[in-house]
């Protein structure tokens, strides 16, 4: 799942990568969860504004659900625009 929203001048992108667990030969497994992968850059830019930032849950655990993911994907990339890119 990818997501990319507006803020401030720039876009976020969140992008969730798949943790799947693996259990012998068997991949009918739900996924394990999700890691969010987010990308800041400027409106209209085509290189990223800082490198890729990857997050996980608490104690460096995948996300349970994708919305969790994702939202703190988004969350994490408004405080780095607010903190870092926008005097």
């Amino acid at each position: 799942m990818n997501r990319s929203y507006t803020y401030k001048g720039f876009e976020i992108a969140v992008e969730l990568e798949t943790v799947w667990e693996a259990s012998g030969n068997v991949w009918l497994l739900p996924p394990r969860g999700f890691i969010a992968v987010v990308h800041i850059r400027r409106l209209g830019a085509t290189r990223p504004t800082v490198a890729p930032i990857r997050l996980t849950a608490d104690n460096q655990r995948p996300f349970a659900t994708e919305p969790d993911a994702v939202m703190t994907g988004y969350s994490a990339g408004q405080r780095v625009v607010d903190d870092t890119l926008v005097p």
